[in-house]
């Protein structure tokens, strides 16, 4: 009788080992599937970039143009850009509903030749940084070293929305705020060292004759 029983122990056991192990191996296989998607999403958002360059290498009359490329299978959505130049305090702004697959979009730049220097065109600060949506809904950006990187880390989400709502919005006014504070950073910062220095000796001046005056008295 005991060792029906103990049969049937290790019958159940084994059955429970099968039933965790097919589990574990279907988990595992979920996951390797949506590592997998998350991983053509990033090649495809890898394929989004924008720069700056010459319009003539573009059979463009325009001096200078922005070039915004997507090289993925897929289209994007609420492409935008941002970028400024060392020599002017202005954000330049270029924005696009849709860029579809396997396309370039050229764009007039609101300067020419006389108004920045060819070299200012490929200086760190020129270099655009973007925000897109891709097909899936997964928001993206850029920054101004080329660097890709996720916003959001909710996983694959759905297509955006048309209408707007909570699958298609994005929110880029932080984003717009911080890329005019640091076009703006080298100005500030010559403008803002020099004043310290100058209210350090004048107090300097101040203490001397101070001192001087008591030295005196």
């Amino acid at each position: 009788m005991s060792s029906q029983v103990a049969a049937q122990w290790v019958s159940a056991i084994g059955s429970a080992g099968s039933l965790l192990g097919f589990a574990a191996y279907v988990w595992i296989m979920l996951l390797n599937r949506k590592d997998q998607v998350e991983v053509r999403q990033e090649q495809q958002a890898q394929g989004v970039t924008a720069w700056l360059d010459d319009g003539s290498r573009h059979d463009r009359d325009d001096d200078y143009v922005l070039c915004i490329h997507n090289g993925g299978d897929s289209p994007v959505f609420q492409v935008r850009c941002l970028f400024s130049l060392p020599s002017s305090d202005e954000q330049h702004s270029v924005s696009m509903a849709l860029l579809p697959p396997q396309s370039d979009e050229i764009r007039s730049l609101p300067f020419g030749s006389d108004d920045v220097d060819r070299d200012e065109l490929y200086s760190a600060p020129a270099v655009p940084e973007m925000r897109f949506t891709d097909s899936h809904g997964t928001h993206w950006g850029r920054d101004s070293n080329g660097q890709l990187h996720r916003l959001d880390r909710r996983g694959v989400r759905r297509k955006p929305s048309s209408h707007g709502g909570e699958d298609g919005a994005r929110d880029d006014s932080e984003w717009e705020e911080a890329h005019r504070e640091r076009a703006d950073a080298p100005k500030q910062g010559s403008s803002q060292g020099d004043s310290p220095q100058d209210d350090g000796s004048s107090a300097d001046g101040h203490r001397e004759s101070r001192t001087g005056a008591r030295a005196d008295s």
